[in-house]
């Protein structure tokens, strides 16, 4: 009886000490920033694109990298990007939060290169469930800049010297972000969305969650980028992120580039969190993309 309950008096110890190491790090890595960058080689890439510069934010979740996300503008600014694209969860998606602030850092973001958005999970919310959170949405909205480019389901052209990439801008529905178990995506949901994919240009699509990167490349994108995994929050070597937003144990796309059939995503480790806050071994993520005619 007593060997048991020193036992159990060595693993609560454990567990304590764990819990605290882990906190530490968190705290300490929340508060850091990390560039990494990508060079992505397709033959449908426009010779006029050579070298053309891309960074993609996600997840923000309202979170500052000093006064006034200061420090993150500045680290924007300093790659020098062709455009910026913004794959969602700026805001925190709860009753009563601030608006304000994701909406000056995209402002922001706007006096250095042509930013453009796409929502996330959390701003897909906001948007419908208005009995919920009232005019979050509409606030957010209404605080953006002109200048940003809202891409809700739509589609626009990227062009130079006449030669053209095809930008997209996915929400998805609530059922494609339910959490446990992934719902399929119902057949021509896509198509129905953009058409018929074009095999002859560049296809990009913005697309926060990046379960259905499958889906993405069948349909024709040649590069998708996403976030909404938050790199899986505390990273094991060898095993990857430890669990998604969508309660998935260690899911098959956590950080990282990824391939499949010849198409690409690259998936964003994020900037923030919102509920659980843990980082380890996950430092909040700009990515840095340069594409080159192969």
């Amino acid at each position: 009886m007593n060997l048991c309950l020193n036992i159990l008096g060595i693993l609560s110890i454990l567990i304590v000490v764990c819990l605290a190491v882990v906190s530490i790090i968190s705290c300490y890595e929340n508060h850091r920033l990390a560039v990494t960058r990508y060079q992505i080689k397709d033959i449908l890439i426009p010779q006029s694109f050579q070298g053309f510069h891309i960074v993609q934010l996600s997840d923000l979740h309202n979170v500052s990298f000093g006064k006034n996300n200061e420090e993150l503008i500045h680290a924007v600014a300093k790659l020098k990007p062709d455009i910026i694209l913004v794959t969602g969860d700026m805001i925190v998606g709860k009753p009563g939060k601030d608006v304000s602030f994701a909406a000056d850092t995209m402002n922001a973001l706007a006096s250095i290169a042509p930013v453009y958005f796409s929502m996330g999970n959390h701003e897909l919310r906001t948007s419908i469930y208005t009995d919920i959170y009232q005019d979050m949405w509409e606030k957010f909205l209404e605080e953006l800049s002109p200048d940003i480019h809202l891409l809700l389901d739509q589609k626009t052209m990227l062009v130079r010297d006449n030669c053209g990439i095809c930008l997209y801008g996915l929400n998805l529905t609530p059922e494609l972000y339910k959490r446990m178990l992934r719902t399929p995506m119902e057949k021509g949901y896509l198509d129905s969305l953009f058409g018929k994919c074009n095999p002859e240009q560049y296809h990009i699509f913005m697309a926060h969650n990046p379960d259905y990167f499958e889906d993405y490349a069948a349909w024709g994108a040649n590069l998708t980028f996403s976030g909404h995994v938050h790199g899986g929050m505390i990273r094991i070597p060898f095993l990857g992120g430890a669990l998604s937003p969508m309660i998935h144990f260690f899911p098959k796309y956590d950080k990282g580039l990824f391939e499949y059939s010849g198409k690409y995503m690259i998936l964003s480790g994020g900037l923030g969190n919102h509920t659980f806050k843990f980082r380890v071994n996950n430092l909040p993520e700009i990515v840095s993309v340069t594409l080159e005619h192969e």
